[in-house]
């Protein structure tokens, strides 16, 4: 059995990788994804004829909270980064 290699060489220091403008815009994609779900939520209400007043309120709040969430990271995302000239 042969000896492991034991020389150890450091790796260069990791550099910063290159901006990517459309990299904080995928966190968009989640909205789309919660819009999905409610659809689905009241197509099962629909289909399988259950009440949804129970829900009604809390759902409302959800959907105001996710439009606020949605326009901050809609600047967030449109917002320059550190060291950025627009």
């Amino acid at each position: 059995m042969e000896p492991l290699e034991s020389d150890y060489t450091p790796l260069p220091s990791r550099r910063r990788r290159a901006a990517d403008p459309a990299r904080r815009y995928n966190w968009l994609f989640l909205f789309p994804i919660v819009g999905i779900c409610v659809v689905l939520l009241f197509a099962a209400a629909g289909l399988f004829q259950f009440s949804l007043a129970p829900i009604v309120d809390g759902l409302m709040g959800f959907l105001v909270l996710l439009f606020a969430l949605f326009v901050v990271v809609i600047f967030w995302a449109s917002a320059p980064r550190r060291g950025e000239q627009s």
